[in-house]
């Protein structure tokens, strides 16, 4: 909790003990309220008023009003009174401190990371989501990239696409997020030279920077790292000019209800098939049960395939015209492109890795490999880095594999593990939507492994045997050495 929120939590406690059971002591009463007032009033100048502390707002208020109230109530209703009012304080506590303000860790490479967004028009493809016919494909892309160490800004705050611009109910309640800061520094100056790039595709109705402490990892190590945003599928797009999008489950309850009919739906043949590969042994039988089932997903299979299309014309605009984003990032090594995602982003690096020749190597987070051609060779190095929820699901990927290929199981942990909100919001252990991993450990584990794994196949550093691990908590399968699954 932010110091000023503590002293005024104490406030708020002592005058509530004072009011419920010293009736008679006005002068405490009226000194502690008025103290409670300057102390919210520092609050609100010297640090951000969030939702989490408004139960604790609300108890301050009423105890407030009570003051002026003549006669003193009865035992009874005081102590009714007070444990209503201890349940309202504790759930704003529980919030306060499941979803902290937090000091982030740096990043440990050699370089300063810089962090710029700009936006990606393809007028060749209409936006599907709407019914405007003249309304165009366009993309958020945020890069994160080595920037000179003399020009350090003011950093970045913490997912700040999803309070930026106008206000809705998603920046109401990430707003305080803003009190986070990163490692990353709006429109540094790059360093010179040329370095490899890293695409990267975030979970379904997730963000652009959903994966952050990695983005700036990788960055800090010499990578361009660019994370593409999906109108629409992304839970707030920020464009700028004052046109955030939205996705449409947004808006109401019936939009909203839509939504999750579509998702039960759609995922309804993969949940069969976990039940039933789940007492299978035999990884061939279980990826032809799961390849099966993947194809009667007729709609995020075709949501990937959009993706896909997305990704090679944002990585076509990357590389078309290299002058348009001088000064911006230092200069993309062409012949050393990589494509990483998350969940539906995973499955796209994926497909992408299949259909485009300008992919040398790529890694998919926890996402079933959807899309148009899982019968296909996977023919670049690749590896599947995945929760408990993600474990044994892509076999079939492998057993189609004819380079290196690596299936890395992080104990422990769940889908959401895999990004920052492992430690960002530990609230989601008490939700059953995190494991039993602690949050700090798995963003070590995952930026040691991705690290490397970049390493070997875009900048062709030593080899090192990522069949293997010092890391107790993975397990690890490949189709290298003698650790074939």
């Amino acid at each position: 909790m932010q110091f000023l929120e503590l002293i005024l939590l104490f406030i708020t406690l002592v005058l509530l003990i004072v009011l419920s059971f010293f009736g008679k002591c006005r002068k405490i009463q009226k000194l502690l309220i008025q103290i409670s007032l300057g102390i919210f009033v520092l609050h609100m100048i010297f640090e951000v008023i969030r939702w989490q502390m408004a139960f604790v707002y609300l108890v301050m208020i009423v105890l407030g009003l009570f003051y002026f109230k003549k006669s003193i109530s009865y035992l009874f209703f005081r102590i009714l009174g007070f444990l209503f009012a201890m349940v309202l304080t504790g759930t704003s506590v529980f919030y306060a401190t499941t979803m902290p303000i937090l000091k982030l860790d740096e990043p440990r490479g050699k370089y300063v990371v810089g962090n710029t967004l700009v936006t990606v028009l393809d007028e060749n493809r209409s936006e599907y989501h709407t019914k405007d016919p003249n309304d165009k494909m366009e993309l958020l892309v945020e890069i994160w990239y080595p920037g000179r160490q003399g020009s350090v800004t003011k950093a970045k705050t913490l997912w700040s696409g999803l309070y930026s611009g106008r206000k809705d109910i998603i920046s109401f309640f990430t707003n305080y997020l803003q009190e986070i800061r990163t490692h990353s520094f709006p429109n540094l100056e790059p360093v010179k030279g040329s370095y490899p790039l890293i695409l990267f595709n975030h979970g379904l109705q997730m963000f652009t920077s959903q994966n952050t402490l990695l983005m700036e990892h990788l960055a800090s190590h010499g990578y361009i790292v660019a994370s593409i945003g999906h109108p629409y599928e992304s839970i707030r797009i920020d464009l700028g000019q004052d046109n955030v999008i939205l996705p449409e489950f947004v808006s109401s309850f019936e939009k909203f209800n839509e939504g999750m009919q579509w998702i039960a739906e759609a995922s309804e043949p993969i949940e069969e098939a976990r039940k039933t590969i789940a007492s299978i042994t035999d990884p061939e039988e279980r990826g032809k049960i799961v390849l099966a089932s993947i194809e009667k997903a007729d709609a995020i299979n075709n949501m990937v395939v959009a993706w896909t299309k997305d990704t090679q014309y944002v990585l076509s605009w990357l590389l078309s015209d290299p002058s348009k984003l001088r000064g911006l990032i230092p200069d993309i090594n062409a012949a050393k492109i990589g494509i990483m995602g998350m969940s539906i982003g995973g499955a796209t690096a994926g497909e992408l890795c299949k259909v485009d020749h300008r992919i040398t190597a790529g890694i998919n987070l926890d996402g079933l490999q959807y899309g148009i051609t899982q019968k296909d060779s996977l023919n670049v190095p690749f590896m599947i880095f995945a929760s408990d929820d993600g474990t044994g699901m892509n076999d079939f990927l492998f057993m189609q594999s004819t380079t290196d290929y690596y299936e890395y199981h992080l104990n422990a942990t769940r889908h959401a593990d895999l990004t920052d909100m492992a430690i960002i919001w530990p609230i989601l252990k008490f939700y059953g939507q995190s494991g039993e991993l602690q949050g700090r450990r798995i963003v070590e584990i995952m930026n040691t492994v991705i690290l490397n794994f970049w390493d070997q196949y875009l900048k062709g550093k030593p080899e090192s045997d990522l069949s293997k691990t010092f890391f107790p908590e993975l397990t690890i399968h490949s189709n290298t050495g003698n650790s074939r699954l």
